[in-house]
């Protein structure tokens, strides 16, 4: 803890004149320093909301989850992995685009797929808020992977 609050000072008292004068390099390293900060809080908020009591669901759920491609191609063979977020409820019709899917949601990046889950009655899961999503989004995490079969479709969705 020590070390990293000595390398903190020492670097902002290195970097001191070029922020002073807003040099590039004084910049980007005050914007990817508030940027680990703002990813660090996210984070740990949404630690917090997986302390929510597990309950089985009353009756099967269809819900999606937004994602990259190469994860939605892993979890088609191998299931989603626990602690995973997906949304409470699936939205019917079109899918969003990946802009709006990502400022909804709350997403760290951009996604490229969307996934339909259908989730049995019975299935464990927590229900909780979206953290840095949207006022009243809700979502659902499980303590337990999601079997492969469970994953029913894959959309592409529009950048």
């Amino acid at each position: 803890m020590m070390r990293k609050l000595l390398a903190i000072v020492l670097s902002a008292f290195l970097l001191m004149p070029q922020l002073a004068e807003g040099a590039p390099l004084g910049r980007a390293v005050a914007w990817a320093t508030s940027r680990r900060a703002v990813k660090a809080r996210i984070l740990k908020l949404d630690a917090l909301r997986h302390r929510v009591p597990v309950r089985p669901l009353a009756q099967p759920r269809t819900v999606q989850r937004y994602t990259m491609m190469t994860r939605a191609q892993r979890e088609l063979r191998h299931g989603i992995a626990p602690g995973s977020h997906m949304t409470a409820v699936a939205r019917r019709g079109r899918p969003m685009s990946a802009q709006q899917a990502k400022q909804y949601y709350g997403l760290l990046r951009k996604p490229s797929v969307r996934e339909t889950i259908r989730l049995p009655k019975g299935f464990p899961v927590r229900h909780s808020h979206a953290t840095n999503a949207a006022r009243g989004v809700r979502e659902l995490t499980s303590p337990k992977p999601v079997p492969p079969e469970a994953v029913k479709k894959v959309v592409s969705l529009t950048r």
